[in-house]
């Protein structure tokens, strides 16, 4: 039988435990990371809510910013990603993301995408990559 002190020893470590497996869990390139909720807070602050706009089938998002640079991933129609800067006709992605706030799920991914595919998610900011 565990004493008083026990328990309440057992009872701190579960809930440390508890709380370690709430981070968020994120599969990056085959790997898992791990990502504190301020490490996705401090993604969204320093991204811009888009989406992947293609007429039809996919759009190859790339290693780096050109045509030459292999695919890391293709993404559809409606994805929504956090989109990081521009660089000529291409923009830099950090992040796809699911869902809608505050229950966003988000895939960190390192890639490029040509900013004829590309869009922002408010209408003050729908052209944004293009201009």
């Amino acid at each position: 039988m565990l004493n008083f002190s026990q328990c309440k020893a057992l009872f701190i470590a579960a809930a440390i435990a508890s709380f370690s497996f709430s981070l968020v869990s994120y599969p990056v390139f085959g790997k898992e990371q791990t990502l504190a909720p301020e490490k996705v807070e401090a993604l969204k602050q320093q991204t811009k809510c888009s989406f992947i706009n293609v007429k039809s089938g996919n759009v190859n998002i790339r290693k780096g910013p050109g045509d030459k640079y292999p695919v890391v991933v293709k993404l559809k129609r409606g994805d929504g990603v956090r989109a990081v800067s521009r660089q000529g006709n291409w923009v830099k992605i950090a992040a796809r993301f699911t869902g809608n706030p505050p229950n966003e799920s988000f895939v960190l991914l390192d890639g490029w995408v040509n900013n004829q595919y590309i869009n922002g998610c408010s209408e003050d900011q729908f052209d944004m990559w293009r201009k």
